[in-house]
């Protein structure tokens, strides 16, 4: 966070303007045209999963997601999923878009190479159906944490499938990994890697007040709402 806000001050000299509030209003663009369940907070987490990965999918480059439990690792990929269905798609936006299509593999101590080569080739099964324009094959591989640790080796898999000279033209599919650690950096060089940070205590007064809104609608008076921004400021100032 430290050298995060080391560059903004320091591209904010270069361009005299708010470098940081570029990427914000591209990441609201996004979230704002994506349907989400009361209760969802739409912290810089989020906003940030679910730009990465809208790019990453498109553009068809491999992205890892690397953070603690609560993050809205999984939940950025089921909101971006449930986006991106192409001319059915809810959203005039999404519309404009290929439909996806996930190949999901949960890792774990267990998985194999096998498992993990299996899903590769399921996944471009798919795109055999019908012009690779029209659709997006994407394998979400879950808890590569795990799978990192089996006995068998089975991330070996992913260094030559994710290679562009074999992942390209008909063949060519999008790679969601997440993961709760840092994997080898052998894997996360295959693509573009976030690595998600603890959340600072705007992101958690955000999550705070939309947890009360989801209970007590949007009109409710500044009485509460200052009890929940003091209840994520107390819980920020709990975890630190």
């Amino acid at each position: 966070k430290d050298f995060r806000n080391e560059f903004s001050n320091k591209m904010n000299k270069h361009f005299n303007f708010d470098f940081i509030e570029m990427p914000k209003r591209e990441q609201q663009f996004i979230v704002n045209n994506i349907e989400m369940k009361e209760g969802i907070a739409k912290n810089r987490a989020l906003l940030e999963n679910l730009f990465s990965l809208f790019v990453a999918i498109n553009t068809k480059i491999p992205i890892f997601i690397i953070g603690k439990p609560g993050c809205s690792k999984s939940l950025s990929v089921q909101l971006i999923n449930n986006a991106m269905k192409g001319r059915n798609s809810n959203n005039s936006f999404f519309k404009k878009y290929p439909k996806m299509y996930v190949s999901t593999y949960q890792g774990a101590l267990n998985s194999t190479s096998e498992g993990v080569k299996s899903i590769f080739d399921k996944a471009r099964e798919i795109l055999k159906v019908s012009e690779n324009n029209e659709k997006i094959s994407t394998i979400y591989f879950d808890e590569m944490g795990l799978a990192e640790h089996s006995p068998h080796n089975p991330l070996k898999v992913i260094h030559s499938e994710l290679e562009y000279d074999l992942n390209a033209d008909s063949k060519k599919i999008s790679f969601l990994g997440i993961s709760n650690w840092s994997l080898d950096s052998s894997k996360m060089n295959r693509g573009m890697t976030i690595s998600i940070p603890e959340p600072n205590e705007k992101d958690i007064i955000i999550t705070s007040i939309t947890i009360a809104k989801s209970y007590l609608g949007e009109n409710f008076g500044e009485k509460i709402k200052l009890f929940f921004e003091n209840l994520g400021k107390s819980f920020y100032k709990y975890k630190q």
